[in-house]
């Protein structure tokens, strides 16, 4: 997952920090910069540890939802602690010559030697028979509740969360004559927007040819367009009307990332691509749809992704957010739910011990 780790506090800092003394004022201030150096060293290096740790994260949860696209096999690694041994020496003599008046000559030798760098870092192989026990078993319905106590968004976490839900027919006539009653009497604001929403969904749904399916059992997947409207459908009418939820089932965590899979599929390989959405409220008040996962195939150039991975010689990437834009995709955002699931999920003393391994101190 990691190719390798460049984290050092940079050459120019280095010698602005440890530069050689010309008096002898400035010799003694050399010398007790060294103790200023290991601050340097500590922040720098735990700056660097945590953005790499950051971009290792999220390109791990990519490239699996690309592994999962492609129907390919996922692998998960866990990141460790890291050992940073820097070492510091240094020394200052010189000759003096005085005469009645003052100092006459003089000559220093001051000399000074640094090391830092990591000396180990821990990476632990997760492919293991209680890791995989843990990402195939159903979700607990804390995690769900989590997300609903502190106001993701609602309908990002139900999509990414439920896998199917089922009524029974009295319940789902319920919900429709609840929808048409609501939308007949239709206020300004939430209600309106909702219905809007709803019929323009509809409309979409005809246009594209989908098949009308009785049943009032809904599955919830993403690789082809008219699926994923059937569900979200139903997730909008019972939003709107605050229907009590039915049974349903919860995704596992491979489902998750299955599911992540889905939505790129629908993106780059589809016969009838389509960005999927989602319906959120914005800063305004007012009800939008939003790109909910944006993965995009080839080459980004510079500075156009927020995460970038290869897989199996050919690009994917996430394009940099639009940040504050009322219409801001949430791709960044998915990934941190998932990322937070995988941790609660996954709790420390199911993962394996990680292995150590040693690498080059860096200079």
């Amino acid at each position: 997952m990691i190719d390798r780790f460049e984290l050092f506090l940079g050459e120019a800092n280095l010698k602005r920090h440890l530069g050689l003394a010309c008096s002898v004022g400035s010799a003694l201030l050399a010398l007790q910069s060294l103790t200023g150096c290991t601050r340097a060293e500590l922040v720098s290096k735990s700056d660097a540890y945590d953005a790499a740790i950051w971009d290792a994260n999220n390109k791990q949860i990519l490239l699996n939802a690309v592994r999962a696209s492609q129907r390919a096999p996922m692998s998960f690694v866990g990141f460790g602690d890291v050992a940073a041994s820097p070492s510091f020496s240094g020394s200052a003599g010189g000759t003096f010559n005085f005469i009645p008046s003052g100092l006459s000559t003089y000559a220093l030798n001051p000399s000074v030697s640094y090391s830092g760098g990591f000396s180990t870092y821990s990476i632990g192989n997760n492919n293991t028979k209680e890791f995989v026990q843990r990402i195939h078993d159903p979700m607990d319905p804390r995690v769900r509740k989590y997300f609903e106590e502190h106001k993701w968004p609602k309908e990002v976490a139900e999509l990414l969360l439920i896998e199917s839900v089922q009524f029974t027919p009295a319940q789902y006539a319920q919900l429709l004559r609840a929808k048409d009653n609501a939308c007949a009497n239709a206020t300004p604001g939430r209600v309106d927007e909702l219905c809007a929403q709803l019929s323009k969904d509809e409309e979409t749904f005809r246009e594209r040819g989908c098949p009308s399916r009785g049943g009032t059992s809904f599955l919830n997947t993403a690789r082809e367009y008219c699926s994923m409207n059937r569900f979200q459908t139903v997730l909008r009418m019972m939003r709107l009307v605050h229907f009590p939820p039915p049974a349903g089932t919860s995704r596992t965590l491979e489902g998750l990332f299955y599911y992540l899979g889905e939505l790129i599929a629908a993106q780059n390989y589809s016969a009838q691509p389509y960005v999927p959405e989602v319906l959120m409220e914005g800063p305004d008040g007012k009800h939008r749809t939003i790109k909910l996962f944006v993965v995009e195939r080839g080459n980004p150039g510079e500075r156009v992704a927020a995460v970038h991975v290869n897989f199996n010689g050919e690009d994917f990437f996430i394009p940099r957010p639009r940040v504050g834009a009322i219409d801001e995709e949430r791709s960044m955002q998915v990934l941190d739910l998932v990322s937070t699931a995988l941790m609660m999920i996954t709790t420390k003393d199911s993962l394996p011990k990680a292995n150590t391994v040693s690498l080059v101190a860096v200079r």
